[in-house]
């Protein structure tokens, strides 16, 4: 019931923020503070030439309809971070391959793995004490503006558990949209819309059931070389079992580099948290020796630290690899490899 309640305020506010934000940010753009597609350039208003420019060159055209103006580009076009999701919308496609190791509770919240272990559920047939997975997870995302994308991503995993038979095959789709709401000359905000699919082709593939998770996401220009990224999250499962539970998601990350039409590279720094709110989790020393306990308070904390490099504007990779750094952990380590093209 909790979790239902929760569900129901977390859409109210998304849909609220989705439909108030873009109205705010308007305001301010009347004030010089910044704008939405449309308003001119960024931080700037029309002068009363341009306005009068403008209105000659409507009488000039013989009644014809004055030219729409395009969207102006984002003050913030390029983001190097890889944990964290983007505030850029753009058009990029992405191969990532990823190693996590070392999953002593996979069951927990439902938020990898569906509950399983116990007669009558879909997850793994027997009570799991640890989980290595390797996915191989292919995106894309198509900016219909500078100001707004849709995207979609599609999983396939290697799951190696201890105690149940190894599995592969595809995971859970998820997709979405991404609308920026503010640009100043060193800022972008943008709201994250997410669905997860229950698509797994294997019970113990994915979670068995949908989630919507609805985001902020923001990026900061320090310098034309340092960069600040940061993301806000909350994650709700619909249906599901007495495992499921709601959680928050938080982020930073910051980079030193620039993209430039040689070789560049650029350092990467990021932590991520999640803090659970409701649900439950699985500890088992073996098939036959396991406890079941709420989730709901559980922080976990994650750091990692990488490469992006690439050449040229269009073609990037990334190397990294990441640790928990608290008791309550989803894997102990994680190695990533990334490789995006933009157009």
């Amino acid at each position: 019931m909790v979790s239902r309640f929760r569900f129901v305020i977390v859409t109210a506010l998304a849909g609220l923020t989705w439909l108030g934000l873009p109205l705010l940010a308007c305001a301010q753009g009347m004030t010089g503070m910044g704008g939405l597609p449309n308003m001119g350039s960024m931080g700037q208003m029309p002068t009363m030439g341009s306005v009068m420019g403008s209105q000659s060159g409507t009488v000039a055209g013989s009644g014809a309809n004055p030219a729409q103006a395009s969207d102006p580009p984002l003050a913030i076009h390029d983001s190097f971070v890889s944990f964290i999701d983007s505030a850029v919308p753009r058009n990029i496609v992405t191969l990532r391959f990823e190693g996590d190791y070392d999953n002593p509770q996979p069951m927990r919240a439902t938020y990898l793995f569906a509950k399983g272990g116990l007669p009558g559920t879909s997850g793994f047939p027997l009570p799991e004490t640890r989980v290595d997975t390797l996915q191989l997870t292919s995106s894309a995302e198509y900016a219909f503006t500078p100001w707004i994308s849709a995207f979609v991503e599609a999983p396939y995993r290697w799951v190696s558990p201890e105690v149940n038979a190894y599995q592969t095959g595809s995971g859970d789709v998820s997709y979405g949209l991404k609308l920026c709401t503010w640009s100043s000359d060193s800022l972008i905000a943008t709201i994250l819309f997410r669905v997860y699919q229950p698509t797994a082709s294997r019970d113990s593939l994915g979670t068995g059931h949908w989630s919507l998770e609805p985001g902020l996401l923001a990026a900061y220009q320090i310098s034309p070389t340092w960069h600040l990224e940061g993301e806000f999250r909350y994650w709700t499962p619909i249906g599901g079992s007495d495992f499921s539970g709601d959680m928050l998601r938080y982020g930073v990350g910051i980079s030193y580099g620039a993209k430039k039409p040689g070789f560049w590279f650029a350092p990467v720094g990021e932590c991520v948290g999640w803090t659970i709110l409701s649900g439950k989790t699985m500890i088992a020393s073996s098939a036959d020796n396991f406890v079941i306990q709420s989730a709901a308070g559980e922080t976990i904390i994650n750091a990692y630290l990488g490469m992006r490099f690439g050449f040229g504007q269009n073609l990037d990779f990334y190397v990294g690899y990441g640790r928990s750094l608290t008791g309550d952990i989803w894997n102990r380590d994680t190695y990533r490899l990334e490789a995006r093209f933009s157009f």
